[in-house]
């Protein structure tokens, strides 16, 4: 807490500023979760996300036992959200209509993806070899992709290099 104090309101607002326009640039719901995931960690993003559900319980006129036992909260995370909601809470009503009518769920595979994407980002190293292969790929021009990929398809189609080096050439 001290150090967020020892920062201006001025400074504090511009850092916000900073973090929403981040946030507006993003296009599409992939890119959003791959941003969040790499901001968040696992029990931050699960926090956040029932927050949300229960701003969302809520408006819909959910009891707070209801949303105790649903979404495995304590009575007090309820009432501060619901504190929240009678302050003001639009951010809150804008998201739950905006998102009453599509549920977007992520499965566990879905899940184990964000993981693994994360583990290959934060250590490279284990992945070299497909990393450099990639990256000469996105250097190469049509004339070099179209030899690498008649020369890519002699190899047996059922391996997982050739669909992984005939996935990158597209």
């Amino acid at each position: 807490m001290a150090r967020y104090s020892r920062i201006s309101a001025k400074e504090r607002e511009e850092l916000l500023t900073e973090f929403c326009e981040a946030i507006s640039v993003l296009k599409s719901p992939e890119e959003i979760m791959n941003f969040i995931v790499d901001l968040l960690t696992r029990q931050e993003l699960v926090m956040l996300a029932k927050r949300i559900k229960i701003a969302k319980l809520l408006i819909e006129g959910k009891d707070y036992r209801e949303i105790e036992k649903l979404l495995k909260v304590s009575h007090g995370t309820i009432a501060k959200v619901s504190h929240w909601l009678m302050e003001g809470g639009e951010g809150f009503r804008i998201i739950a209509e905006r998102t009453k009518k599509e549920k977007p769920k992520f499965s566990r595979w879905d899940l184990a993806m964000i993981d693994w994407r994360k583990f290959r980002k934060t250590h490279p190293l284990y992945f070299w070899p497909q990393l450099l292969i990639e990256e000469v790929i996105k250097t190469m021009n049509k004339k070099q992709k179209d030899k690498l990929r008649r020369a890519i398809e002699k190899l047996n189609r059922k391996s997982k290099l050739y669909r992984e080096i005939s996935r990158l050439l597209v």
